[in-house]
């Protein structure tokens, strides 16, 4: 049994009475949709209620920007940007959707991706490549223990040529649990004059992350996983050096200077100032921005986010070091690799029946869907997990092989 401070014991009681769906399952799907703190869910009510009770009324146009503020204010402080390079959004989706579109493109300019993307990204490059005559080169990478970085990096370097001028890669893969040499591929890229944009749903709240130390352009996160917010809310940081070059697609009276202030006669507006101009919605839904705020407030404020990002991929390694001598078990995620993942696969079991067995047991663990190779079952280890949880995991994993 993995041994743990005192301290880590008082702390973890305390965490998991704010958050109760930790104690009615094991909840061992971050990945998918973290668990809401009280004081977040609280929030919401509250401002639900006050809607309901005393209606919506104006001006509350002033109010919305200060909250929207403080939001992106503390996205800027947990991921090593600036709060004028944080745009909010309503998901990943969006945010890789705004930069895919706002970018110019010529027929015949080349994007590079890889294998281990999500659909939030392929989906609105194949539209692009259909609209603009585009080409899209994918990188194909290994996994387990077929996986090099070195690799990884030379077929990456040897796809780049004059045409190419952006690459779009995950964080941390959602089909493998790899954590990509993000730093490294950047370097590698500006090297060459590309740009990288980054589907960071798996990355923010789950590892340590520094947006200027690691250089790339754009990067685009959510809420309402590993920073445990309400579905709706998440954003889209832009390199300063950057937002000239991406056009707003779509513009809104939030993403304009001076709403009011304008010639109404005259096609003509001014972007709101840096990122604020890729806000897409003219008033954002306050329940759940209120939410999303006190969930921020509570893992900076009361949890400590170093703590949180040095636990949760520590839990990950335990997990692995657990089941890895369980029979029949091949580990997807390269090891050293982890973030807040372990993908495995099982020797004669298909991984949803597998997860259903599981999920019956009350541990909340998902298989990764087909056609995402290798189509693994997955376990995500949230910073309210504890390491009994894990050990008990094990257990009730081993029964179902043997």
């Amino acid at each position: 049994m993995n041994s743990q401070p005192v301290n880590d014991k008082e702390k973890l009681k305390a965490i998991r009475e704010q958050m109760p769906a930790t104690s009615a399952v094991h909840y061992l799907n971050t990945g998918t949709n973290g668990p809401l703190p009280k004081m977040a869910v609280d929030a919401m009510q509250k401002e639900i209620e006050k809607e309901f009770r005393e209606g919506r009324y104006l001006p509350f146009i002033k109010e919305l920007n200060a909250d929207m503020d403080i939001v992106r204010n503390y996205l800027a402080g947990m991921s090593g940007a600036s709060h004028e390079e944080i745009a909010l959004t309503q998901s990943t989706t969006e945010g890789l959707n705004i930069i895919l579109w706002g970018l110019r493109w010529k027929p015949g300019d080349e994007v590079i991706t890889t294998s281990m993307e999500h659909p939030a990204g392929l989906a609105p490059l194949a539209l692009i490549k259909s609209r603009y005559g585009i080409v899209v080169k994918y990188v194909d990478v290994e996994f387990g223990e077929k996986y090099e970085e070195s690799k990884l990096l030379f077929d990456i370097e040897q796809m780049i040529t004059s045409r190419t001028r952006l690459l779009l890669v995950s964080h941390v893969s959602f089909s493998t649990g790899l954590t990509f040499p993000l730093k490294k591929i950047t370097d590698l890229c500006h090297a060459n004059g590309v740009y990288v944009l980054v589907d960071g749903a798996q990355g923010v709240g789950a590892i340590p992350v520094n947006l200027h130390e690691l250089g790339v352009d754009f990067y685009a996160f959510t809420g309402r996983k590993w920073l445990c917010g309400p579905e709706g809310v998440a954003a889209l940081y832009v390199d300063r050096k950057r937002i000239s070059e991406v056009d707003p697609t779509f513009i809104s009276p939030s993403s304009i200077r001076n709403r009011h202030d304008l010639d109404i006669c005259s096609p003509y507006v001014i972007p709101a100032p840096f990122a604020a101009r890729y806000h897409i919605a003219t008033a954002m839904n306050k329940p759940l921005l209120l939410g999303f705020q006190k969930s921020l407030e509570y893992l900076l404020e009361d949890v400590g986010i170093d703590w949180i990002t040095t636990r949760v991929p520590r839990l990950a390694r335990y997990a692995r070091e657990l089941i890895a001598n369980l029979p029949g078990i091949e580990l997807i995620t390269p090891e050293g690799k982890e973030a807040g993942f372990v993908h495995f696969h099982v020797k004669g079991w298909e991984p949803k029946d597998l997860c259903d067995l599981l999920n019956k047991k009350k541990f909340m663990v998902r298989p990764v869907p087909k056609p995402h190779l290798p189509t693994p079952a997955r376990i995500s280890t949230g910073f309210y997990n504890t390491e009994e949880e894990l050990e008990l995991f094990t257990e009730a994993l081993g029964e179902l092989l043997n």
